[in-house]
């Protein structure tokens, strides 16, 4: 029985990290890369999700994403990867809002983390 990509979402991945899901030695993917990865091939998705993340005056921490670019830095997929999360969760104007706060988390996370 094949799931979908929301229910991916909803329940295997709304605990998980991106390092979890994602080999840490992987620093960059493609776009097409990313679409299957983490949109089941859904590009429109993806369209979605920048058209929200890109225009942003001050972006989430991580996302340094140029429209131009062919392939996403990995800092610029884990931002998709949670704003993901919080579309599933919330839906779309709530998961806008909550992305800074989200992203600021984690990166206090890591920092505490790695300063170790």
């Amino acid at each position: 029985m094949s799931r979908s990509w929301s229910d991916i979402y909803k329940t295997e991945w709304a605990l998980k990290r991106l390092d979890d899901v994602l080999p840490k030695a992987i620093v960059e993917l493609p776009r097409k890369a990313v679409v299957r990865e983490f949109y089941g091939g859904a590009d429109s998705t993806l369209r979605r999700d920048l058209l929200c993340l890109v225009p942003m005056k001050v972006r989430p921490l991580g996302f340094d994403f140029i429209p131009q670019d062919e392939s996403f830095s990995r800092s610029s997929i884990e931002v998709l990867f949670e704003f993901r999360k919080l579309v599933k969760k919330y839906q779309y104007d709530t998961a806008v809002r909550l992305i800074h706060q989200t992203m600021e988390e984690i990166y206090g996370i890591q920092e505490c983390t790695t300063s170790r």
